[in-house]
């Protein structure tokens, strides 16, 4: 198993920058694409929807593989807000919002979110296919 971490700003302009630490460890890996968008839509969430936003505001990305699975988490600086869950949306085909968690839940195996001491991590995991 190898375990990677770590902490970003949490500044809109710093989803690419997770996007290329996860799309860099696992370069290689047949999970990259969905663990890419998965991290985008986690940390995305994290920004908009908790206190990583205010200054000096942080979340931290972990990237965990498993070999059957890798599982990516974000967690950040909490929240007043419900605990995520993806919810069909009625939103218009166009909208930018909306559809994130809904997303997650498509592609993921499995995710869910659990409180750490500091906020809330949301995790994901991605099948890996298993070689003959």
């Amino acid at each position: 198993m190898r375990n990677w971490a770590r902490m970003f700003p949490g500044h809109v302009d710093e989803i690419a920058r997770v996007r290329a630490f996860v799309r860099t460890l696992l370069e290689d890996h047949p999970a990259v694409h969905d663990a890419e968008l998965i991290v985008s839509e986690l940390a995305t969430n994290a920004i908009q929807h908790s206190r990583s936003k205010s200054n000096g505001g942080l979340f931290v990305v972990r990237v965990h593989d498993h070999g059957d699975r890798v599982r990516i988490a974000v967690t950040d600086y909490g929240s007043d807000e419900p605990w995520p869950r993806a919810v069909p949306t009625n939103a218009p085909p166009m909208a930018e919002h909306g559809r994130g968690l809904v997303l997650v839940d498509h592609i993921a195996k499995e995710w869910g979110s659990h409180p750490e001491p500091v906020g809330t991590c949301v995790w994901a995991d991605i099948a890996t296919p298993c070689e003959l």
